[in-house]
C-alpha cells in the first residue's frame, strides 16, 4: 500500500473517527485505525465496541485531486500515535506506505516515521447496518434535540437505561426524553410520515460524540435502526452506536400540566443571577440555592448561604402570571443547565408548591420543557 494525501483533509477525517478510539481495551486492534486504501479512495474505521465510526475520503474533492494512489492495501495503524504525528507534521502532502506487511512509513517534508501496524484480519468484524427504509432528520434538528436533552441523562450506571435519551416515535410525533430521576428534559417534535413507530434509548455518550460531528445546516441525514443498533449516515461519515437494553420508565404522569404559580423573567437576568449565586453554593455537593417569589413586589430573591464561605442574595425582576408567594430550594447547576437548553428570550417558571417538581420553558417554544425536582432543606 502506498498513497499521497492532503494532510488537512486527512486531519479532518481523523477528527471524526478519533471519537471512537478507546482509551483501553482487551483487544489491541481496537486501539488502532483500520486504514483501507481502495481504488475509490480511503476508508477509515475506529470502534470502541459501543461506537463505530467509518469515514470515506474520495480521490477528488470539488474536482481537485486529494489522494494519489500508487498501490492499494490495508493495515491497522496505532490510532493515538498516528493522529498526533499527522497533527505535528509540517507540510501539505503526506506519503503513507507499508512494507514487510506490518510496518507503516509516514513521510512529510524532512520528517519520516515508522510505526508498527497490525494485519486488518485482527480487527473485529463490525457490520454497519443499512436498509431501504431510513429515517430522515435535519442535522440542525438532531443537534438541537441532543443539546436540549442529553445533559439530564444519569451519570451513575445503577440504572443503565437512564444513561441514555429515550427516542419515541408514534402518531406523527417524535418525543425525546432524558432523566436522572432528579431532573427531566423533554423535546417533542411533530414529524409527519417519519417512520413506523419505534421506542429506543441511545446512550448519552454516543449522542454527545455525534453532536460534535453535526453542523447547524438543514441538510438531511439518514438514520437506520436494526439489531439493537442505530446508525447515522452523515454524508461520507457513518456513525453507529449500540442501543441501551431495558424499558425506559414512563414519565408522562411525572410531568405536571397545570400550575398554581407562574412567573416570567428575562433570560439573561435570570441566568446571570443564578450563575453568581452558584459561586457561593459551588462547594456544596448539590449547589443548593433558595428561591423566594414575592408577588407583591414582582421579584424573585435567589439566596445561597455557605457558612465556611459566606452568603449571597440576588434579586430578579419578574412578571407574575399567576399565584402567590413561594419559597423553594433547588440545585443551581440544574437551573443553569436547563437555561442553557432554552432559547435566549423570556423564561416561564411554573410551580405547584415547595416540594413539587417545577418547570422551565421558553415563552415562545412549547416543544421543550425542563423539569427540576426541588431539594428538601431544614
Amino acid at each position: 500500500m502506498k498513497i499521497k494525501i492532503d494532510r488537512h483533509l486527512l486531519l479532518t477525517q481523523l477528527s471524526y473517527i478519533s471519537k471512537a478510539i478507546p482509551s483501553k481495551t482487551p483487544l489491541p486492534a481496537l486501539m488502532g485505525i483500520k486504514f483501507v486504501v481502495s481504488e475509490e479512495g480511503l476508508y477509515l474505521t475506529t470502534s470502541d465496541s459501543d461506537i463505530t465510526i467509518n469515514t470515506f475520503l474520495p480521490l477528488e474533492v470539488n474536482d481537485t485531486q486529494v489522494i494519489q494512489i500508487d498501490s492499494i492495501g490495508s493495515i491497522i495503524i496505532p490510532g493515538k500515535y498516528f493522529i498526533e504525528i499527522i497533527k505535528k507534521l509540517n507540510g501539505d502532502i503526506i506519503e503513507i506506505s507499508t512494507f514487510e506487511g506490518h510496518y507503516v512509513i509516514i513521510k512529510c517534508g524532512r520528517s519520516e516515521y515508522t510505526l508498527n501496524g497490525l494485519d486488518v484480519s485482527e480487527y473485529p468484524n463490525i457490520e454497519l447496518i443499512k436498509h431501504d427504509n431510513p429515517i430522515h432528520l435535519e442535522k440542525q434538528l438532531l443537534k438541537t434535540i441532543i443539546r436540549q436533552t442529553v445533559f439530564s441523562t444519569a451519570h451513575i450506571e445503577n440504572r443503565p437505561v437512564l444513561t441514555g435519551v429515550n427516542f419515541r416515535y408514534d402518531a406523527d410525533e417524535l418525543m425525546c426524553i432524558a432523566t436522572d430521576s432528579y431532573r427531566l428534559s423533554k423535546k417533542v417534535i411533530p414529524l409527519n410520515e417519519l417512520h413506523e413507530p419505534f421506542n429506543i434509548v441511545i446512550p448519552g455518550r454516543s449522542l454527545i460524540e455525534l453532536s460534535k460531528i453535526l453542523d447547524d445546516s438543514h441538510d438531511a441525514i439518514d438514520v437506520y435502526l436494526a439489531h439493537n443498533q442505530v446508525l447515522f449516515q452523515i454524508g461520507n461519515i457513518s456513525f453507529q452506536s449500540r442501543l441501551l437494553d431495558g424499558e425506559y420508565p414512563e414519565t408522562k404522569d411525572f410531568v405536571p400540566t397545570t400550575f398554581g404559580i407562574e412567573i416570567k423573567a428575562n433570560y439573561h437576568e435570570l441566568y446571570e443571577a443564578f450563575d453568581r449565586a452558584a459561586l457561593i453554593a459551588r462547594d456544596q455537593e448539590s449547589k443548593v440555592v433558595k428561591l423566594n417569589i414575592l408577588p407583591n413586589e414582582n421579584k424573585m430573591l435567589i439566596t445561597a448561604n455557605y457558612p465556611a464561605i459566606g452568603k449571597v442574595e440576588e434579586e430578579v425582576q419578574v412578571e407574575m402570571i399567576s399565584g402567590g408567594e413561594l419559597r423553594i430550594a433547588c440545585s443551581a447547576l440544574f437551573i443553569l443547565d436547563a437555561l442553557k437548553a432554552i432559547n435566549k428570550s423570556s423564561v416561564i417558571m411554573s410551580f405547584n408548591g415547595d416540594m413539587y417538581p417545577f418547570i422551565l420553558r421558553d415563552q415562545y417554544d412549547e416543544t421543550t420543557i425542563q423539569l427540576i425536582v426541588p431539594i428538601r432543606t431544614e
